[in-house]
């Protein structure tokens, strides 16, 4: 009777094809984590945003959202600042909401009294080691964006009008911050671009740019 079982030979063939089916689904399964995250990470971007205009009409206040190093601080320092292969207008860091209390009208900082509304913590990692969310805005520097009681973005210094939500690798060390202008986008990138009245929308990219 002829043993059963799988020769040498068998046994590495069917380890052959089995890496390479696993090399080819490799790529396209780190593609798909990585359009997942890009639409989690856009959503709670713009959750954000939404509410702060809302929270802004129905509390008679200003309220802002700011880049911060450190989200879990009693009193969160809003920072363009650049850190670990992070540059200064990535808001993947974190950020903070938080209402602007009378007589407090610096906007771009929280100042005791201040309510801070929701700490959003840095975003993680993505599929592959170095890979990880960008939250780029368009904004020279002063990183933050402010909702007036009428729900228009009009406290003076609030120059962010466009974020734009991507993957890609950490780069170190970066100094100074990178123009919105400056990045190519992949084509799973989204943006949220906001209109002078405080209007948001989930745009796509063409050619490394936002729509």
């Amino acid at each position: 009777m002829r043993p059963r079982g799988f020769t040498l030979v068998e046994m590495l063939v069917v380890m052959t094809i089995s890496a390479i089916l696993v090399a080819a689904a490799v790529p396209a399964f780190q593609w798909t984590i990585a359009r997942n995250r890009i639409s989690d990470a856009t959503n709670q971007l713009l959750s954000h945003l939404e509410y702060a205009r809302m929270e802004a009409s129905r509390r008679g206040n200003a309220v802002s959202l700011c880049r911060t190093l450190d989200a879990n601080l009693a009193t969160p320092v809003c920072s363009s600042a650049s850190t670990a292969g992070v540059d200064g207008n990535d808001w993947a860091v974190g950020w903070v909401v938080f209402e602007k209390v009378p007589p407090n009208l610096d906007a771009a900082n929280v100042e005791a009294g201040d309510q801070v509304i929701f700490r959003q913590q840095a975003m993680g990692a993505m599929a592959a080691p170095g890979v990880r969310a960008m939250i780029h805005s368009n904004a020279a520097g002063g990183e933050f964006f402010a909702y007036l009681p009428r729900g228009t973005p009009g406290v003076i210094g609030s120059v962010a009008t466009t974020f734009a939500v991507d993957y890609g690798t950490v780069l170190t060390p970066i100094t100074g911050n990178r123009a919105l202008a400056s990045i190519s986008l992949t084509s799973a990138a989204r943006c949220i671009p906001i209109s002078g009245l405080g209007a948001l929308r989930v745009a796509r990219t063409a050619a490394g740019v936002c729509l």
